[in-house]
């Protein structure tokens, strides 16, 4: 089963960890190396002046060289290999410690990263794994009283000061402080003798994480940033990953199934699991019916709290004569294996066995644009003021970096209300016309099947001037043909 479920992410991964957002992230990586950090829009005809927030500019700092040197490829092996170490690897050696078998982690974190594969990706969202992970072990090693409350101040600042620069999902990290306050201050009262950490060094940490979350070129303002786009409900509502999944999705359905099974062993062993343990599973679980986005963390969570509650629903509801024959996998021999043996299968299938069935790795979302992307730039000058779908404008920051796009897949750079204007012309062709006329647009990429396509098809002041398998790239006629050539 560990191996089925890697080789289901790994293919998912062959297709996915690379999506159209990376042409604009990859970009801006390689802006801030040869000019240093942007103030205002570098990829836009429609809003070269507005005035940019780039809040993740160390990802992509990092991010664009290590591309550079590991390709498509190496990046693709390099997400699924993050992914194997995130939910299963690291989870199994910290329960270990703690005496759990690491077959649990290892089996369970495998089933997670089904959900978590449908919007994993090489996105600053990994930067929130990583610190979300880093900052529950620390506090664990507090609540075990394995850790002094300054030492952990120290890592959660470290963690908090590099966090705020690369994701804004550090306001996450608020969160989980506060749920570990919440559920310990539940717990002490019904059992002052638990594992638990006081509510003064919940306080302590949470003032740290605050303070050293300003550490970024725009201080605390970011939170009013964070705000400002939480406000934007109109435009949000048509972005992706804030969508509710659909459990129309095998992966998704996995997910659920994994959620059922959690809730109903809680129930019956209501002591194997701590409040504030209880209480992450159950807050990161709502989110993420809320938003794919949250799918990502709540798999986190769930694969460093739900093993130790099915090990000791395996312990007490399996015959004893299978526990008998389990035995000898408990021994300390055993464990090492576990620990050492399935993530190297897991790495194996990642970049041998996906591949193999998958087939090589793609700029999801921007192959079929490629051509048509090209010949744009190949036949029509830099300034030609062209519209296009959000990816598409993505996928030319990669395929054709000279040339500035309508829009693309970063909505949160562009004003909500010329976002909802583009969207609206896009997929309803509602006053598209108006829309062409005031920028000017005298080029039009579409996607096949986008919903204009048909519209500009049956408009005599429209024509098409190439045609490919992927898309259609469609000019205003009187003087629109193409203005210089290949060659």
């Amino acid at each position: 089963m560990f191996v089925i479920a890697v080789w289901l992410f790994a293919r998912h991964m062959q297709l996915g960890a690379i999506t159209a957002d990376w042409g604009w992230l990859f970009r801006a990586g390689q802006a801030i190396w040869a000019n240093g950090l942007p103030h205002h829009d570098l990829f836009s005809w429609t809003f070269p002046d507005r005035h940019w927030v780039l809040y993740q500019w160390l990802f992509e700092a990092i991010a664009a060289p290590m591309y550079s040197v590991l390709g498509i490829t190496g990046s693709v092996f390099a997400v699924g290999l993050l992914g194997l170490a995130t939910y299963a690897l690291i989870p199994a050696c910290a329960l270990r410690r703690h005496g759990l078998h690491p077959f649990w982690p290892m089996l369970i974190g495998a089933l997670v990263l089904l959900p978590v594969s449908t919007n994993l990706g090489l996105r600053p969202m990994l930067a929130s794994n990583l610190a979300l992970l880093a900052q529950y072990l620390v506090i664990q090693r507090l609540r075990a009283g394995d850790a002094h409350r300054l030492a952990t101040s120290a890592w959660i600042a470290a963690i908090y000061a590099l966090w705020s620069n690369m994701h804004l999902g550090f306001t996450l990290g608020l969160l989980s402080i506060t749920l570990f306050a919440a559920g310990d201050l539940w717990t002490r009262a019904r059992d002052p003798i638990a594992a638990t950490a006081s509510p003064p060094s919940y306080a302590l940490l949470f003032i740290v994480a605050v303070l050293a979350s300003g550490l970024n070129p725009y201080g605390w303002t970011l939170y009013g940033y964070i705000v400002n786009l939480s406000l934007e409900t109109r435009m949000n509502a048509h972005i992706h990953e804030l969508m509710p999944p659909r459990l129309d999705n095998v992966y998704m359905q996995a997910g659920a199934a994994l959620v059922l099974a959690f809730a109903a062993l809680t129930l019956v062993f209501r002591r194997v699991l701590s409040a504030a343990e209880v209480m992450h599973v159950a807050v990161f679980t709502a989110l993420a019916c809320t938003a794919m986005r949250f799918v990502v963390w709540a798999g986190l969570f769930y694969v460093l709290i739900a093993p130790r509650l099915f090990a000791h629903a395996g312990a007490r509801l399996s015959p004893s004569r299978l526990r008998a024959a389990l035995a000898p996998l408990g021994t300390p021999l055993a464990r090492r294996a576990t620990v050492a043996g399935l993530p190297l299968l897991g790495a194996a299938v990642i970049t041998l066995g996906a591949p193999a069935t998958a087939g090589p790795a793609h700029l999801a979302g921007c192959a079929p644009l490629q051509a048509s992307l090209r010949y744009l730039d190949q036949h029509y000058p830099a300034n030609t003021h062209w519209f296009s779908s959000e990816i598409a404008g993505s996928c030319a920051r990669f395929y054709t970096p000279g040339r500035r796009v309508f829009i693309d897949t970063r909505f949160d750079m562009y004003p909500e209300a010329f976002v909802l204007h583009w969207f609206r012309a896009y997929q309803y062709r509602e006053h598209w016309r108006a829309l062409f006329r005031h920028w000017g647009i005298r080029v039009v990429l579409l996607p096949r099947g986008a919903p204009l396509v048909d519209t500009l098809r049956h408009d005599k002041r429209w024509q098409v001037v190439h045609a490919d398998p992927g898309a259609l790239i469609f000019a205003a006629r009187g003087g629109t043909a193409p203005a210089r050539s290949a060659d």
